[in-house]
């Protein structure tokens, strides 16, 4: 009976196991937008995650030769090969291939069920949310029931190894681990699979993908393959984009899951103390931090035996439109902060004279003695602090209010900005000859903002405006305005994207190149590129850039910047066109002038009509400009 028992319980957990494998897996496809939802989509998204990773590797190979060899050039490559199997059905062979870093043959079964090959480092990065490759394989298995191949070999490998993994019944199968006899690069890595697409309607973005992933990366040599038909983009540019240095994470950027991570891997290392743990995990924090965290966390706590949180009142103030008006009538503004927060006991004086400083912007635009004087806590009774030099990692990790407030305290500091060494712009002669190359316009104009951060992580834009040449007038907006994040264009989910947000908000009339609410009517190409670590995208298909007011401000900033100095070029335009058509009215009647006037004086009438040709020209010129930058 006991037996019986046994079985049937090892069967039920079997069932119930089975069922969490198969749902990990589909409710990846069906839940989340991966990308892979529709068929006209499908072999798009595959391309952009591979050819992500691919880009990466790249990039890899180039940071592993310069230290090896102190120059980081080499034939960099990427191939993206699609063969239409049976266009009535729409299945689709995908390959993928490039001379990047390559994988090890030991991590190969890692990465392939760990879900990626994204990098999960505290640094800018393509592929960085690591999943992308996975929904592909997922989708290419349940949609053809076929199995994906690897095949790879690094620097450092004798020979190539070839994989292959079915990601049906709910599980990853190994299929084939073995040697590859074919022909292959000394390093790389080529990924191939079948998927269910509809290619002929994906095919316009994958081009223009590819086309943009060329501009943006001049030293790689870009390939496309269809049936026969190979579109290439040959490599342009010795120099690559500068490669990020992986940094711990800002403190203001940690959320409660991500600090409890952290504790957790440092409990099973060694449970070392509170201050030990801030300066080897996180970057810039000090001693002085340290000491400003253990005085913030009993303020908190005081906050919270109250019953409300700080941060919300100083919102509240930084938020209002009436308080704003009144920056500059500090009596009037001292009165209705008194009407605006009845609720909790401030010193009203003070909060007037930092809101008419513009510094009452958020809890971490206080200092603690600020904090203090503002909720008039000086000679308050304060709670005793739950942290103290000698808190250790397992004393907070044992207590969840703990961890809790120690990521509020964190958040809610105004620690150093963080470093910019994991960022990854690209290089301004790369940015622009990448792009002026391929639509060659008339005039641009570039703009590098200065790097700052928000929410704890650095951020950086840059912006190029094309205008003219071979620019066409009547172009879709997604052609106006290129979308690039960490060094990958975004062609999907355009209007829901915080770059198109932001240009659409911008009055363009003030520029000359169209109208507000709209983007620009004028032949005009708008790039803009937004770097950052642990970049927030709307979607794991990482199609759009998430709201975030510092990114919405660094943008407009960047595009009105852009627009200022390609509007000296338009207004010459304007003044040129004016120009050539008085001067065209003018030469029109020269000739019966020049006739009147030879009569009158009895002097020769060619040198009169002369004269007066060169004087209509003298005083009506048509400006001609170079392809040079303001």
């Amino acid at each position: 009976m006991k037996a019986i028992k046994a079985i049937s319980r090892r069967k039920a957990d079997e069932e119930i196991h089975k069922h969490i494998r198969l749902q990990s897996a589909e409710e990846l496809l069906k839940r989340v937008d991966t990308g892979f939802g529709q068929k006209t989509r499908a072999p798009f998204q595959a391309v952009v995650e591979g050819v992500q990773n691919s880009a990466d590797a790249i990039d890899k190979a180039r940071e592993s030769l310069l230290n090896a060899t102190g120059s980081d050039d080499f034939d960099a490559r990427i191939e993206v090969q699609v063969n239409v199997i049976d266009k009535s059905r729409g299945e689709l062979e995908l390959s993928i291939s490039d001379n990047g870093i390559g994988i090890p043959k030991r991590k190969v079964p890692i990465i392939v069920r760990a879900g990626g090959t994204g990098t999960i480092e505290y640094k800018a990065s393509r592929s960085q949310q690591g999943i992308g490759w996975k929904a592909a394989a997922i989708y290419a298995n349940q949609s053809t029931g076929k199995p994906v191949e690897i095949i790879s070999k690094t620097f450092s490998e004798r020979t190539a190894h070839r994989h292959v993994y079915d990601y049906g019944k709910g599980k990853v199968t190994k299929v084939v681990e073995e040697p590859y006899e074919g022909e292959f690069p000394d390093h790389g890595t080529r990924m191939s699979l079948y998927l269910m697409g509809n290619y002929s309607r994906a095919r316009g973005n994958i081009i223009e993908f590819i086309k943009r992933m060329a501009a943006i990366h001049p030293y790689i040599t870009f390939i496309l393959k269809e049936n026969g038909t190979v579109i290439k983009y040959e490599k342009r540019s010795r120099t690559g984009i500068p490669i990020p240095s992986p940094v711990p994470p800002h403190p203001n950027s940690v959320d409660i899951g991500q600090l409890k991570d952290m504790l957790a891997r440092q409990s099973r290392e060694r449970s070392i103390s509170l201050s030990g743990f801030l300066k080897k995990n996180f970057c810039r924090i000090g001693d002085k931090g340290i000491n400003d965290l253990l005085e913030r966390a009993v303020i908190l706590q005081y906050f919270d035996s109250k019953g409300f949180f700080a941060g919300d009142i100083i919102k509240r103030i930084s938020q209002s439109s009436k308080v704003r008006e009144l920056k500059n009538r500090p009596d009037k503004l001292n009165k209705y902060l008194q009407q605006l927060v009845k609720d909790v006991e401030i010193d009203y004086d003070l909060a007037t004279e930092l809101a008419v400083k513009g510094r009452a912007t958020n809890i971490r635009s206080l200092s603690n003695d600020e904090l203090k004087r503002f909720f008039k806590l000086n000679g308050t009774a304060l709670p005793k602090s739950a942290f103290t030099q000698k808190t250790t990692v397992n004393m907070i990790l044992n207590d969840e209010n703990k961890v809790r407030l120690l990521a509020e305290v964190l958040r809610s500091l105004a620690f150093p900005s963080p470093p910019t060494d994991s960022l990854m712009p690209i290089p301004e002669k790369t940015f622009i000859e990448g792009f002026t190359s391929i639509y060659r316009p008339e005039k641009y104009t570039y703009v590098k903002r200065r790097p700052t951060s928000t929410s704890g992580r650095p951020v950086q834009v840059q912006v190029l405006a094309m205008y003219g040449g071979e620019i066409p007038s009547d172009m879709r907006d997604q052609d106006k305005l290129i979308r690039i994040a960490n060094c990958t264009p975004l062609i999907y989910e355009f209007g829901s994207d915080i770059i198109t947000q932001t240009a659409r908000e911008i009055d363009w009339s003030i520029y000359k190149l169209g109208k507000k609410g709209s983007l620009p009517t004028e032949p005009v190409i708008l790039v803009v590129h937004v770097t950052s670590p642990q970049l927030k995208y709307l979607g794991v298909a990482k199609q759009a850039v998430g709201a975030d007011d510092v990114i919405f401000e660094e943008i407009k900033r960047g595009l009105q910047e852009v627009s200022r100095k390609l509007k000296v070029h338009v207004s010459l335009i304007e003044r040129s066109r004016q120009s050539g058509k008085i001067r065209k009215f003018l030469e029109g009647h020269a000739r019966i002038v020049a006739e009147t006037l030879a009569k009158m004086t009895r002097a020769d009438k060619e040198k009169v009509y002369s004269d007066l040709v060169r004087e209509i020209h003298r005083r009506r010129p048509v400006h001609q400009e170079s392809l040079t930058d303001y």
